[in-house]
């Protein structure tokens, strides 16, 4: 009877936990974490970055999604006002947030490949400048064909919240600290369409609708210069660990045959900031394929990483592949495609209610003001403040626990199971604001309960959802937001062509609960399906060149 069976590593499949009976076998006592992806011995590696300029780093691109999402999304509130400035119909006026949705999806095909060949630093300073000069054109627009020019242009440089910050969480994190992190990025995002429509309501009762883009001008410009001074480079090339990472994701070699660095259980919290000098005498004993690693640096950014002036680095066919061709490929892998639209569905629940709310709040019996109608959103800021504090560590937490059963040996399907209440609370709050809606609860029902559950699940569906996809092909979580994005967008500009008509028709229930069907039942489906044969779908896909990017 074999005392030990190595564990077939294929993309998703890691070993993060090594004792010293050697890695992949359990032991309640010295046990260690392994860091995946391998960090190199330089102090400018982002991997090696201390805690405090890492956090600086992702904080930064935090507030960039937040004020550069919050100018094209958050004119729910200001409806009535351009439907009497410009004499356009309800449809006409929602134009405004599907030009600026669909055109901040796409852009993300000229994104991500500039950000893979000059950098993530002067992809993200680029588009923040073309967030202010949006900024000013919408505040100084004075027709209606002018403004959907300036949305367009608005979305092209809020494009790069869809991307960037997700690709800066891998480059700069280890893999078990990203559920917390790309908890952050959503919470992010979100947070900008649920305050947004506040404070546009709220400036345009006080003072004018035009006010609301100068404010944006102002929040966008200071977060272009905190961008241009606290935002290095983090796009790093390790040829150490490329290596080991292709070998582990084309699973061609066993996992003490790959260079591996651990770092003790005790200091798991804070291993960005410490690393062992060796791995233990015993565990050299044990297995005579581990190495010694020298002590990994804690470093800083280097003055290079801060640079204006880029140094492009093409790579030929393999660029073409990753950057244009993958987006497109990375369709028919059914993990990525059912997170994209899980992704989409759960992020639409809350464009539902944002393209519904004036129409509701604004009528009879509530008769709200613009800014009363802006303030309803506080619900969904509540809720994603518990969505971020809960998601991102309960699913790191769910899925550690299992890798703790499973010998150390991380699948990353364990992150699934934490989706479990998030679906639960989608269902409950999309059910309770559709019949309020439709039966005129009192708002503080619909508001508080409806709203509030839907912005828990807003922020941690996607955030469990994407990070898993990452898990499973960790070399382009740009190319996976690509694709979410695309789905999550096109799916939302489609709704503005019929989603209010449809309201008025058949009133609030249908298309309300439309929406919580197609979250809940893709997602309870695909959740179930991955739990059990994720890693047979992860097999079939293991020798795709996706994996050497």
């Amino acid at each position: 009877m074999l005392d030990h069976i190595e564990p077939e590593l294929i993309p998703g499949t890691e070993i993060l936990l090594a004792s010293d009976q050697g890695y992949g076998r359990h032991s309640s006592s010295n046990e260690e974490l392994v860091l995946v992806p391998t960090p190199s011995d330089q102090p400018n590696d982002p991997l090696n970055w201390s805690t405090g300029w890492k956090s600086t780093v992702i904080i930064n691109q935090a507030f960039f999604v937040f004020i550069s999402v919050l100018t094209p999304l958050s004119i729910a509130p200001l409806t009535p006002i351009f439907m009497q400035e410009f004499h356009k119909t309800l449809p006409q006026v929602n134009y405004l947030f599907g030009a600026a949705a669909i055109s901040l999806g796409y852009t993300n095909f000229i994104i991500v490949p500039f950000s893979n060949v000059f950098g993530r630093r002067p992809a993200i300073l680029i588009c923040g400048l073309i967030c202010v000069l949006a900024n000013i054109w919408q505040a100084l627009t004075t027709s209606y064909a002018s403004f959907i020019g300036a949305r367009v242009i608005s979305g092209f440089g809020a494009g790069a919240n869809e991307s960037i910050m997700p690709m800066v969480i891998a480059d700069v994190m280890f893999m078990h600290q990203r559920g917390l992190w790309m908890g952050l990025y959503f919470w992010a995002y979100f947070m900008g369409t649920f305050i947004g429509p506040i404070i546009s309501g709220s400036i345009a009762a006080h003072i004018s609708w035009r006010w609301f883009f100068w404010v944006c001008t102002i929040f966008q410009g200071v977060s272009l210069i905190l961008m241009v001074f606290l935002s290095p480079e983090t796009l790093y090339r390790r040829p150490d660990s490329t290596a080991s990472d292709k070998s582990s994701s084309t699973g061609q070699t066993t996992p003490l045959e790959s260079k591996v660095e651990v770092v003790n259980m005790t200091q798991a919290s804070s291993d960005t900031e410490k690393a062992p000098s060796s791995i233990s005498k015993s565990q050299q004993g044990s297995n005579d394929h581990v190495r010694s690693l020298p002590e990994r640096p804690v470093g800083r950014p280097s003055k290079h990483q801060f640079s204006l002036i880029p140094k492009p680095e093409f790579e030929g066919k393999d660029l073409i592949f990753r950057d244009i061709l993958a987006p497109i490929q990375i369709f028919s892998f059914p993990i990525i495609l059912w997170a994209a639209f899980s992704l989409g569905f759960a992020a639409n629940c809350l464009l539902s209610l944002n393209l519904t709310q004036s129409q509701v709040f604004a009528a009879p019996p509530y008769l709200f003001t613009p800014a009363q109608v802006g303030f309803v959103n506080f619900a969904f800021v509540v809720g994603g403040v518990i969505g971020l504090l809960t998601a991102g560590p309960i699913s790191d937490w769910v899925s550690m626990r299992a890798t703790v059963r499973n010998n150390g040996v991380r699948e990353a399907e364990m992150r699934l199971v934490a989706l479990v209440p998030y679906v639960c609370i989608c269902l409950v709050g999309m059910t309770i604001t559709a019949v309020g809606y439709q039966r005129h609860w009192p708002w503080q029902a619909v508001v508080v309960i409806g709203y509030g559950f839907v912005g828990i699940q807003v922020v941690s569906i996607p955030a469990i959802l994407i990070a898993y996809a990452v898990d499973c092909y960790k070399h382009i979580p740009g190319q996976i937001m690509v694709t979410a994005t695309i789905v999550k967008n096109t799916f939302g500009f489609g709704m503005i062509f019929y989603y209010n008509d449809w309201a008025v028709k058949d009133g609030f229930i249908p298309p309300v609960m439309m929406m919580m069907a197609l979250t809940v039942g893709f997602t309870v489906i695909g959740m179930v399906v991955f739990m059990f044969w994720g890693k047979k779908f992860r097999r079939a896909t293991m020798n795709s060149k996706l994996h050497t990017l």
